[in-house]
């Protein structure tokens, strides 16, 4: 049991580089890891699901009573984040359209489910995190491809109903199976609650394996852009992330709260934003969103795991009651 909790911890505590490195094993020996792509999907779920295990039913209350926080968070990442987004786009790569398309879209879809798992692990308002993802669930199939057609002319055409259903169907339910059981079965939930981090970290890996390994040609395609689009890329995360906690903290919003609202204004769902490119643009426009994949996850784990240290004031949500 010993080895066992010391692996975990390895595991949890520098997941940041081992996203790192078994993104580059992906991307070298891509074949043994190709099945995972028919479970992205699932996988994602699952880590709602783990983080429905851990809100506090008490939470809805808090929320609920503070609405202007999801607006906030909401009409920011539309806002802020998009025009960060398309700034850059223009500005790096105006002279590749499927490349400046493709990294606009990157910034322009709902929020990554990710950025529940590291709500969580920064000790941020975990419940906010998700309402904010399901506020943008409804929103995004209208305002995505209205984006685009205003800042780059191109319209991607969306069936609305299915693309809301297989967003509920990850985001939503996952979270309300998992709010369910925590309810009915606690003493389960007791058992397993130790090691929510660590499967979630796993999970997340495998993700990157995933996302990584079905993207190899296409990355190898454009080994020489890959620079320019770390670049501008980390800049597409971290300038609304910081930016929004900024605002947040001078607005006076709890300290777990603007930890919610920083990732709501970094992380997308690029997983979500490269199947769009690829099955509406061209294959070439999925590149930005695979590099955004691989660094939004490194550095929202290396961004939870400080923000982690540095604690929070958990008496706030329960003040609320």
């Amino acid at each position: 049991m010993r080895g066992i909790s010391v692996f975990a911890n390895v595991v949890t505590r520098f997941l940041p580089v081992w996203i790192i490195v078994f993104a580059i094993v992906a991307y070298f020996f891509p074949a043994p890891f190709e099945p995972l792509t028919n479970w992205t999907g699932f996988m994602l779920a699952f880590i709602l699901f783990l983080m429905g295990l851990t809100i506090p039913p008490s939470s809805f209350r808090y929320v609920l009573r503070q609405p202007k926080l999801v607006f906030f968070g909401v009409v920011f990442k539309w806002t802020v984040t998009v025009a960060i987004s398309v700034g850059l786009g223009f500005y790096f790569l105006s002279d590749s359209p499927d490349l400046l398309t493709g990294f606009i879209l990157s910034g322009s879809v709902p929020s990554a489910t990710a950025a529940s798992l590291y709500t969580f692990i920064a000790n941020g308002t975990v419940l906010l995190s998700v309402t904010m993802s399901v506020v943008d669930t409804f929103i995004s199939p209208i305002v995505t491809p209205l984006l685009l057609e205003v800042t780059v002319g191109h319209l991607i055409p969306i069936e609305f109903l299915p693309l809301i259903i297989k967003m509920l169907m990850i985001v939503a339910l996952p979270i309300v199976i998992g709010l369910v059981v925590q309810l009915k079965l606690r003493k389960f939930v007791e058992v397993v609650q130790p090691s929510i981090r660590f499967f979630s970290s796993i999970t997340l890996i495998l993700i990157v394996l995933s996302v990584v390994s079905g993207s190899q040609e296409l990355l190898e395609e454009n080994i020489g852009m890959l620079p320019l689009l770390i670049i501008i890329t980390t800049l597409q995360i971290l300038i609304p992330m910081f930016i929004a906690y900024a605002i947040a903290k001078l607005l006076k919003f709890h300290e777990q709260d603007a930890r919610a609202i920083l990732y709501e204004a970094g992380l997308c769902n690029t997983a979500l934003a490269a199947i769009l490119a690829i099955d509406n643009i061209s294959f070439l426009a999925a590149v930005p969103a695979v590099i955004n994949t691989v660094l939004n996850l490194s550095l929202g784990a290396l961004i939870a795991m400080i923000l982690a240290s540095r604690g929070s004031d958990r008496k706030q949500v329960s003040s609320a009651k």
